[in-house]
């Protein structure tokens, strides 16, 4: 199965990714939690433009996957704006695959960091909707991204869908890293 695949060829990267966020820490101040966000948009924002001009089948329901609206929201509960990303280009629909594979995993595991959130009083309301997902329908929504990606993704375009993934993850890494820097 793709999806099997796909987790264990982008591992290393998912880790590496993981690694720059520091949403977890106990020593993460508002002000900190606000430039992740901010990076974090920088990121979605551009991948998620760049996706809504491929035509990507109908089984992925991009338009209920979007999230850099969470992601202003969020910003704007906190005092910020949105700053725009950098322009992104997606070569075809296989890489925008890749890259809605990082972008829905993100929703999967944002639910454990959302759970740490509302502990410290971050709620969907208060800064944390990018981090809440789907609420209860995130399961059912992975299931149902990874059933399409193993449905509509030809063997021939799985390489092309991997490079996508790995593409996206290293655009997060970069975007987390000037966080740290």
């Amino acid at each position: 199965m793709l999806m099997s695949r796909l987790k264990v060829a982008t591992a290393p990267h998912h880790q590496a990714v993981e690694a720059l966020m520091p949403v977890m820490q106990a020593d993460l101040t508002r002000q900190g939690y606000a430039q992740v966000l901010r990076s974090l948009h920088s990121v979605v924002q551009p991948l998620e433009s760049a996706l809504l001009a491929l035509p990507l089948p109908l089984a992925f329901e991009l338009p209920r996957r979007v999230k850099a609206p969470q992601l202003a929201r969020d910003l704007a509960a906190l005092g910020l704006t949105a700053a725009p990303g950098a322009s992104l280009t997606l070569p075809g629909v296989p890489e925008g695959l890749g890259a809605l594979y990082v972008l829905e995993g993100a929703t999967l595991g944002g639910q454990i960091i959302g759970r740490h959130l509302r502990a410290r009083g971050i709620t969907p309301d208060s800064g944390g909707a990018y981090f809440s997902g789907y609420g209860p329908q995130t399961g059912p929504m992975w299931r149902a991204f990874g059933a399409a990606m193993n449905s509509e993704v030809a063997p021939e375009d799985e390489a092309r869908v991997l490079a996508g993934a790995r593409q996206t993850f290293d655009a997060f890494g970069a975007a987390l890293r000037a966080v740290a820097a």
